[in-house]
């Protein structure tokens, strides 16, 4: 896949994970807190190696949620490891 190379190369330890996670759900309550009051917690797979988001009932397109993605950008998870 054209992403492949972004994944870490040793399965995440168990702490790795964790932190991931929480991350994400710092995430999730940033965007609550900036006005978007249904954003999903997130949807954890593979025992948090793998966390995603269902936006349902978030209008992604809405300036209220460009700026909480602004807003929370800190918290925003992105590649462990």
């Amino acid at each position: 896949m054209a992403c492949d190379h972004l994944l870490p190369s040793q399965p995440l330890t168990a702490a790795q994970k964790q932190a991931h996670v929480s991350q994400a759900l710092k995430f999730s309550a940033c965007m609550r807190s900036h006005g978007l009051p249904g954003f999903p917690n997130p949807v954890v797979t593979n025992g948090g190696a793998a966390v995603g988001f269902g936006f349902g009932g978030v209008d992604k397109s809405s300036p209220q949620f460009h700026v909480a993605v602004q807003a929370c950008r800190k918290f925003e998870p992105g590649p462990a490891g």
